[in-house]
C-alpha cells in the first residue's frame, strides 16, 4: 500500500520538509534554477518549497483514479504516484485557455471545486498518466507556489544515471513525449535516489511519463 510521509501543509502553501543528509537527499538549495544544465539533477539541487514525500509500491501498474479538487489544493495518491497543489494554484479553465502560448499568462485562480479523472498505465517499462480534463496552473516565480508531479521510480535508488528518471510530458497515454525542462528549466526533474522517487514542477496537465524499469512482459500502451 502506499505510504506517505514527511509531508506538511501550511495555511496556504505546501512546504517541504528537511529530510537531514543522506546520499541524494539534503537540505535543497535556495537558487536551484541557476543550475547549468536542465538535466535531471540530484534531489539536493531542488528548490525549497518542494514537497517532501515518501512514496512505496504496493499498487497495480493500472488505475483508474477519480479525486475532487478546490482551491485550497491537497495531495492526491495516483496509482503509485501524486500530485501536488498548492492553494490558489489552479487556473479556472471557464477562463484561463489551455496551450504553450499561455502557460505564463496570469490567470484567474478555481474558487470552486473540480472533478479530475486520471488513467495509469506502464508498458515496457515506463509508467504513463493522463489526467482529464486538461488545466493550467497559477504562474509563479515561488516554488511553494508550483504545482509537482511525483512519480514512484524504485530503480532510482542507488542509481547513478539520473537521465533515465525524466518525467516527460504526453499529450495522452503512448504518444510522443516532450522534455519541457529544455525550454523552462523551472520544470526540470529532480531525483531521489535514496527513497527512490523523482519530482518536477508542472505548468499544466494531460499526461506525463517515466521510465520506471525495463521488464519486458506487457504490449505498448493503446493510442
Amino acid at each position: 500500500m502506499s505510504r506517505l510521509s514527511k509531508f506538511s501543509a501550511g495555511p496556504l502553501l505546501i512546504l517541504a520538509v528537511g529530510m537531514g543528509c543522506r546520499d541524494g537527499v539534503v537540505s535543497p538549495s535556495s537558487e536551484p534554477l541557476r543550475a547549468p544544465s536542465a538535466a535531471p539533477a540530484p534531489m539536493s539541487l531542488a528548490p525549497q518549497g518542494r514537497p517532501s514525500l515518501d512514496l512505496s509500491g504496493g499498487k497495480g501498474d493500472s488505475a483508474s483514479v477519480d479525486f475532487t479538487v478546490g482551491p485550497n489544493g491537497g495531495l492526491f495518491l495516483v496509482g503509485n504516484n501524486a500530485v501536488v497543489f498548492p492553494s490558489q494554484s489552479i487556473c479556472d479553465p471557464a477562463t484561463s485557455g489551455y496551450g504553450a502560448a499561455t502557460w505564463d499568462l496570469p490567470c484567474t485562480p478555481l474558487q470552486s471545486t473540480l472533478k479530475v479523472h486520471a488513467e495509469v498505465r506502464r508498458s515496457d517499462g515506463r509508467t504513463w498518466v493522463d489526467f482529464t480534463p486538461s488545466l493550467r496552473f497559477v504562474p509563479s516565480s515561488n516554488p511553494s507556489n508550483w504545482v509537482w508531479m511525483v512519480m514512484y521510480t524504485p530503480d532510482a535508488a542507488g542509481s547513478t544515471d539520473l537521465s533515465k528518471y525524466n518525467i516527460l510530458w504526453a499529450r495522452s497515454i503512448g504518444g510522443e513525449t516532450v522534455d519541457e525542462a529544455t525550454s523552462d528549466p523551472s520544470m526540470r526533474t529532480y531525483v531521489d535516489t535514496f527513497l527512490g522517487l523523482s519530482l518536477r514542477r508542472i505548468k499544466h496537465f494531460s499526461g506525463f511519463t517515466i521510465e520506471t524499469g525495463k521488464d519486458g512482459s506487457e504490449s505498448p500502451p493503446p493510442p
